[in-house]
């Protein structure tokens, strides 16, 4: 009885200080990324302030990509490895998705840049759109996405955390203001070279971190992975949950490049830069409570089905208290990018419903895929995508970017209501195939 005590303490003790780490993580993080967003709208114009943006959801959704699900299923499985202090166990992951995220970024990188160079018949990089030029760094965002998230199955949650969520946007700042009072005129592969520095620099002390903290023992051999083919089978369902995700959030922009002015890519941005405050506030705090959910799978699914409705019950409240001060000071939020961008500001209050219903679902999907319900998640992804795409092209050629709003609203409505419904029947096939039900 006194270790049960003792355990649940620990937890709750785990929760508090992680909810505070988080906290501070979100907040901080926002508005250091908010200022980034700031510095690099006044450092370039209008339209190659969107090309930037578009080159850096390519480089998001590559670096998802090329991990194959790795780092989505890091928490699951490593979590209990550091635990038992299986160091072998952890550099054999580290190394089986590591060496597959090389070898894809690779193919992307050559891929990329002879398209590049077929279409623009340009070999000197700095000539490259920013597609060509970022899909360089893909490889870096990719290792510190994972070396990330092994500091996380740790518990380790201000070092997995704010070097990304704070020190990242602030050292890019810092380098942009840098750029422009050295420079007469800051360019694109500027910001995305001082970038790629930095996030070279973030994934360095993570893995000297991982290091010293003895998570992993490079001196040792490194024993073979067997159950290779079993991991991909759960992770690579969970890489194109995310991938999906993050083309719900980025396909807008991509379709106004193609179907409205060039201009409106920009002040969208900045609109759906203000409002992914939402589901940045739903990830992190899930981030709290995934280095518990899969030991507590594994053990008892009673306390992994409390950690879970824990978890919601903070996410929901959460999200609907940003929610409200967005939608009350939307308007004053997209002033700071200047007065144009206020033209952004329908759109705006589109996108924080939207991204407001999917954060109430969130959690949802990362349980259902935990539960190994993967495959179910990604037809529901597939159909919602599609039915953004189908939307955008409906709404943008008349309502610009308002249309394009409106569909990511459409579409993440249809995703969390699809959601939910496969938690329900789940949870009601679980409870018919269970011991104790009644014939």
């Amino acid at each position: 009885m006194d270790s049960r005590s003792e355990k649940t303490g620990a937890l709750s003790g785990y929760i508090r200080s992680g909810f505070l780490i988080m906290l501070s993580s979100l907040v901080l993080g926002f508005i250091a990324d908010y200022l980034l967003n700031l510095t690099l709208s006044h450092a370039l114009p209008a339209h190659q302030y969107g090309d930037y943006k578009v080159a850096y959801a390519f480089a998001t959704l590559s670096g998802v990509i090329i991990l194959l699900g790795g780092d989505r299923i890091a928490p699951r499985i490593l979590a209990t490895a550091i635990v038992e202090q299986n160091r072998g166990y952890v550099l054999s992951f580290l190394r089986f998705y590591l060496g597959i995220a090389l070898l894809l970024s690779m193919l992307i990188i050559t891929a990329t840049y002879l398209a590049g160079l077929l279409h623009f018949g340009e070999t000197d990089l700095a000539e490259h759109h920013p597609l060509m030029q970022i899909a360089f760094v893909i490889p870096l965002i990719a290792c510190g996405a994972l070396l990330s998230r092994v500091l996380q199955s740790a518990k380790m949650l201000a070092l997995s955390n704010l070097p990304w969520r704070l020190g990242l946007p602030l050292i890019k700042m810092g380098a942009v203001v840098l750029l422009m009072f050295t420079l007469s005129q800051v360019e694109i592969w500027h910001v995305i070279l001082s970038g790629g520095i930095t996030v070279a620099g973030i994934t360095l002390f993570q893995w000297y971190k991982i290091r010293s903290l003895g998570f992993i023992d490079s001196t040792q051999a490194i024993p073979p992975l067997t159950e290779k083919r079993q991991l991909l089978f759960w992770s690579v369902p969970m890489m194109l949950t995310m991938l999906i995700s993050i083309a719900l959030n980025q396909v807008d922009l991509f379709m106004l490049e193609i179907l409205a002015d060039e201009h409106e890519v920009g002040h969208f941005a900045a609109a759906a830069t203000t409002a992914h405050l939402l589901p940045v506030a739903q990830v992190t705090i899930a981030g709290i409570f995934l280095p518990l959910m899969g030991p507590a799978m594994d053990e008892s699914p009673e306390l992994a089905k409390k950690l879970f409705w824990r978890a919601q019950k903070i996410i929901m409240l959460t999200i609907f208290i940003l929610a409200t001060g967005e939608l009350y000071y939307g308007s004053w939020l997209l002033s700071f990018f200047g007065n144009n961008f206020q033209q952004a500001e329908q759109a705006l209050y589109w996108l924080i419903i939207a991204y407001a219903i999917w954060g109430f679902s969130g959690f949802t999907s990362t349980w259902l895929q935990y539960s190994h319900h993967g495959r179910s998640i990604v037809i529901i992804g597939v159909l919602t995508l599609l039915a953004d795409i189908t939307a955008n092209f409906w709404l943008i050629p008349v309502m610009g970017m308002k249309g394009a709003a409106i569909a990511t609203c459409l579409a993440m409505s249809l995703a969390a209501a699809s959601t939910w419904f496969q938690f329900a029947f789940s949870a009601r096939r679980c409870l018919a195939e269970s011991p104790n039900a009644q014939p």
